[in-house]
């Protein structure tokens, strides 16, 4: 069922979308239709009341779970110049409206609905949380949960394992939250994993996840049988196993299950060595011959944890039998064991910098970043790139494309060229971008890094919280509110990055972020330079125009304010003569979805930082 399909002027008043919303909840929710079907009704409604509490159920299904987070998908517009635009938070809701949610918390039947109102209560703020609704909300969920497996069991929906498994993910979430109900949870876990619910492997690997994660409530005691869930699923017809997914994930955790009841861990190791095998067989193709190989390493690695000599041996003699048929069209690099040790090393150091810097304050963590901590340093990234020779430079011509193919021409630069870009690129990826990762997910994971802080820092500590005035033809003064034009894209990392790291379930897009931020980088910088009284036109044959972001960069006089290294990340970051031109790709819609990569937000925030690194004040 959809809203679309319904008929609202079947509705007299808005107790009858109760009545009707009490019976198809788990429909509607499924599809997220809940929404759709008060607005439908708030727009049918005659009366301002039936209107106003209409809108109180939009905004509360507006907020959604994940795990005990939770999260939001609508925008509030702030009616003040300069205000932060913001995702629409419990603590704004108007007292009203908490009267409403306890009121509908009182009279409603469903559990689902149930589940949702008392959740909120539970995150309103102090004095209307109360646990009696983190309570409630468990109870409800639970028998939302029993509910659904009911309905499967008739209908068969496919949809419904996996509305079962967002309820429990954030059933036990809560659970966790508020540790309450544990035993209650347990039986139901048990039910979900050992009843006779006719759930697909997949669900169940789900639910175990779970488990696992979620040490503070599933004790090694709870884990009982669960080996028996995962032995079932290797009695299925290997032609239909996911090798893939199974060496991935499924084994994984049944290695992990494995361990908590002290259980045979080598069987499992030995699985994952047998999956590997199957996967590598299937490779046929000549040029797919390195994925063979690879597929054989990770075999020979499982069998020698597992013991099973003979099998590792007789994938020792198929790997060698291969290595002559193996051909790559790039050149491979080669790292002794020497080398393996420095660079794991390297990044136990990065990581440790990162949680040394979670430690302090979100103010000192933003400063670090706008003042290049880690980033390559000019000189270093110079020297680097006079040392080597490009060997097809040596022997052959070389033609360079862009992502589309198009011929380019190596950039002919006295300060910046491909091999220093090139240089800088490696670099980059194996100190700052690996540090921003881990400061990100991390950060925002524990809740100590968020879009709050992130643009209150903008705002406090850097010229791009501060408006800027301008005359317009008719002498009107325009302000320019840097702060409001970025935050729907900060914001929308934050809240993708909390719901990837709280969710299994979730896949994050950073299409919004990225596109938003990538654009208003070019805005900032020619801000900058008209606040610092750097020309932003240049002339052209057909008159002034507006300078573009590679001209802004060409500026001899922006070296006043941004030092080499500065310069060498915004070139790299945004120019077209080899660098990674971010802008200009987001623009011209060169990138594919999979090209959004959540480092390229990363460095575009480090980026923000380092150009908003200046604050200044108001002389009298």
């Amino acid at each position: 069922m959809r809203t679309k399909d319904i008929d609202i002027e079947q509705f007299k008043s808005i107790k009858e979308v109760y009545t009707f919303l009490e019976a198809n909840a788990f429909q509607l929710e499924r599809y997220w239709d809940i929404v759709d079907l008060f607005v439908k009704y708030r727009n049918f409604a005659t009366t301002d009341e039936e209107k106003q509490k209409a809108q109180w159920e939009v905004e509360a299904f507006m907020f959604h779970f994940k795990g005990a987070k939770l999260f939001s998908f609508s925008y509030s517009t702030g009616k003040d110049i300069g205000t932060v635009q913001e995702f629409p938070q419990l603590d704004k809701f108007q007292q009203e409206a908490f009267e409403y949610i306890q009121l509908r918390a009182e009279t409603s039947k469903s559990h689902l609905l149930l589940a949702k109102y008392n959740h909120l209560l539970w995150k309103a703020p102090k004095g209307i949380k109360h646990r009696k609704y983190a309570i409630a909300a468990i109870e409800s969920y639970i028998n939302a949960i029993k509910e659904n497996c009911k309905q499967y069991k008739t209908d068969g929906n496919k949809e419904t394992p996996l509305q079962i498994g967002q309820l429990f993910e954030t059933l036990v979430g809560l659970c966790c939250e508020v540790d309450s109900n544990n035993e209650e949870l347990k039986a139901l876990t048990k039910f979900l994993l050992f009843g006779d619910n006719g759930f697909e492997f997949y669900t169940l690997h789900g639910i175990v996840d779970d488990m696992l994660e979620h040490t503070k409530v599933f004790k090694p005691a709870d884990f009982e049988n669960v080996l028996s869930i995962f032995e079932s699923d290797l009695n299925d017809e290997k032609e239909k196993a996911d090798d893939f997914l199974k060496v991935n994930h499924h084994f994984p955790s049944a290695i992990k299950v494995a361990i908590k009841t002290n259980a045979d861990v080598k069987f499992w190791h030995n699985q994952v060595g047998l999956a590997h095998l199957r996967i590598a067989e299937k490779e046929i193709k000549p040029d797919r011959n390195c994925l063979k190989a690879n597929n054989y390493y990770k075999a020979i690695l499982a069998f020698t944890l597992s013991g099973n000599e003979k099998q590792r041996k007789e994938v020792e003699k198929l790997n060698a039998e291969l290595k002559p048929h193996i051909f790559l069209n790039n050149i491979r690099i080669k790292f002794d064991k020497k080398a393996q040790d420095y660079l794991k090393l390297h990044q136990d150091w990065i990581k440790a910098n990162a949680e040394a810097l979670l430690n302090e304050s979100p103010i000192k963590v933003y400063f670090a970043i706008a003042n290049g901590f880690l980033f390559p340093k000019y000189d270093s990234i110079v020297n680097t790139s006079k040392n080597p020779i490009n060997f097809f430079k040596e022997i052959g011509t070389v033609i360079q494309l862009d992502k589309n193919k198009n011929i380019s021409r190596p950039a002919i630069n006295d300060i910046y060229n491909e091999d220093i870009f090139r240089a800088y690129d490696f670099q980059l990826g194996n100190s700052a971008t690996a540090l921003l990762h881990f400061i990100f997910v991390q950060g925002i994971k524990s809740g100590h890094l968020t879009f709050e802080n992130f643009l209150l820092f903008l705002l406090e500590h850097s010229w791009i919280g501060k408006p800027h005035y301008k005359s317009g033809l008719g002498k009107e003064q325009i302000e320019q509110n840097w702060i409001a034009l970025l935050t729907p894209s900060i914001v929308e990392f934050f809240v993708q990055m909390q719901a990837w790291v709280s969710s299994k379930y979730y896949r994050p897009n950073f299409v919004l972020c990225i596109d938003s931020l990538a654009l208003k980088i070019e805005g900032l910088m020619r801000n900058f330079c008209e606040r610092a009284d750097i020309p932003v036109s240049i002339g052209k044959t057909k008159g002034m125009k507006e300078a573009t972001l590679n001209d802004l960069l060409a500026n001899e006089s922006l070296k006043r304010f941004f030092n080499q290294d500065d310069m060498l990340f915004f070139n790299y970051l945004f120019s077209s003569d080899g660098g990674a031109n971010i802008r200009n790709n987001v623009a011209h819609c060169f990138y594919y979805s999979e090209e959004y990569h959540p480092d390229k937000m990363f460095l575009l925030i480090a980026a923000l930082l380092r150009i908003g690194k200046y604050d200044y004040k108001k002389e009298e």
